[in-house]
């Protein structure tokens, strides 16, 4: 069948409906501009053209992938993220702005910690469960471009998640080391800040999330195991190996497990933990600092 602009669009914005997509509108036009590499004014001016039977194929191959619920980010193969744009796959997390919270917190305590107490010398970093890398290589880029010294590392269980991480750091010209383990097991060195987005979803709830989710994105890196809290538990309390005296712990959560992990952060002798909310207002991030160590 020979598609037009305008036929080929609304083919895929039908197909995505029928599906039950949500926004089948906005993902059918956001696949279409990836296929044809038109803007909204070229589609106008060239609406009624003729599109070569390569592209259409195309097109609607990235429309029958979405129609089965797989990501948009997963058949792009990359997500923005703090301004930067990752290479993303079926081995990692898409990255979330909820996560973005994060990294901006890191990037603001690290350049207070520089000013303030290193005076200048390096800053030291480490993201547990870094999956496509986009939090400890946005940091990393941000404290750069503001001026400050900093060593960064990562750690991830699975190495196919790690080989996404490097790419990605490869691409945006980030210098980070990659330790591949059972969290800390591989972990080399001390820091100045911990950082991590763990698994943290009850396994119970797992099954009834979006297909989006459940289906494409690697468990690995959703199962919190049976109360979601099992790697904070982990995290909160070997971090105090790999933390300098006064070094920070950053952590995201659960909308609804703010007072859980402040709870586990102060079981461990962290201090000064407070509980940093997203722009919905939801609890998103924990912090501590330890200074007993």
């Amino acid at each position: 069948m020979q598609y037009t602009c305008q036929s080929l669009l609304k083919e895929g914005e039908k197909r995505l409906a029928e599906a039950g997509i949500s926004q089948a509108n906005v993902d059918a036009w956001l696949l279409f501009t990836s296929a044809t590499g038109f803007d909204r004014t070229q589609y106008f001016m060239r609406g009624k053209d003729s599109v070569a039977d390569s592209v259409a194929a195309a097109y609607l191959e990235k429309i029958a992938r979405r129609a089965g619920r797989e990501p948009l980010q997963y058949i792009e193969g990359t997500a923005p993220f703090m301004g930067y744009e990752f290479i993303v796959n079926e081995n990692v997390l898409i990255p979330r702005m909820d996560t973005e919270i994060l990294a901006a917190e890191a990037v603001n305590v690290a350049g207070r910690m520089c000013v303030s107490r290193l005076r200048g010398t390096e800053i030291r970093v480490l993201d547990m469960c870094t999956g496509s890398g986009c939090i400890i290589e946005s940091v990393y880029l941000k404290l750069k471009e503001q001026g400050y010294m900093v060593r960064a590392a990562a750690s991830d269980v699975s190495e196919k998640a790690l080989d996404v991480a490097k790419q990605n750091a490869v691409r945006l010209g980030a210098d980070i080391t990659f330790y591949q383990g059972n969290l800390f097991e591989n972990v080399q060195g001390t820091y100045h800040m911990i950082l991590s987005n763990p698994p943290y979803i009850r396994t119970d709830v797992i099954e009834g999330l979006e297909p989006e989710v459940k289906d494409h994105e690697p468990m690995l890196a959703l199962d919190g195991m049976k109360d979601g809290l099992y790697f904070y538990r982990r995290i909160i309390h070997d971090a105090k190996e790999f933390l300098e005296k006064n070094g920070i712990l950053m952590l995201e959560i659960g909308y609804d497990q703010g007072m859980e992990v402040t709870q586990l952060c102060r079981m461990e002798g962290y201090s000064d933990v407070k509980i940093i909310k997203d722009f919905a207002g939801l609890e998103r991030v924990v912090t501590g600092r330890l200074a007993n160590c």
